[in-house]
């Protein structure tokens, strides 16, 4: 089960291209772990207040941002885990599992996205920002239907090949998109 949750910085709305950090995004940063293929969340890492009947709950989501690096333009796309929005009711590595693919769900997201954008011809865009903003919205909320989807048929865990095939078959998809590992997107082709 996961929390619906959508975390978006457009720098480039406001027309800031090197953004210094504010108390709110350090704290944002100490919040959030990014995915990163060998990082495992651990039961530590779920600061939430329990809610309702639910084992435990995945608040993940796709982090969006652009910068200068060396004079060009790069977006940033992030699979991202907030720790005091997710939660697990007890010490349960089964639990722990079914919550780190709704994680993993979001890195494959992140990496369609990453594709999408790298495959850009940015000189023929008239607005970026409402072009990125797009994609983005539409892959953001296509994670979020995979999710359901997946706590759908894996009865939030509880159906334990399904759980398997689920996590089999997200593997297979981060390999296959492994050429879209890495945040960054380089604008200029």
């Amino acid at each position: 089960m996961k929390n619906k949750i959508i975390i978006a910085f457009l720098l480039m709305i406001s027309g800031i291209v090197n953004a210094q950090l504010s108390p709110n995004i350090k704290k944002f940063k100490n919040d959030t772990i990014v995915w990163h293929p060998d990082s495992l969340l651990q039961i530590s890492d779920f600061k939430g207040k329990p809610k309702g009947t639910a084992q435990g709950a995945t608040d993940a989501g796709l982090f969006l941002y652009q910068k200068e690096v060396d004079g060009n333009l790069n977006f940033f796309v992030e699979a991202v885990f907030l720790k005091s929005k997710s939660f697990v009711k007890s010490n349960s590595e089964y639990v722990l599992k079914h919550e780190q693919l709704h994680f993993d769900i979001a890195e494959l997201y992140a990496r369609k996205l990453r594709q999408k954008i790298s495959q850009m011809n940015f000189k023929k865009v008239n607005n970026l920002v409402t072009t990125i903003d797009g994609m983005y919205k539409k892959y953001s909320q296509d994670m979020f239907n995979e999710e359901d989807k997946y706590d759908s048929q894996t009865e939030h865990g509880i159906n334990a090949a399904k759980q398997k095939m689920w996590a089999d078959n997200v593997q297979k998809e981060l390999k296959e998109l492994e050429a879209y590992s890495s945040t960054q997107i380089n604008t200029v082709k």
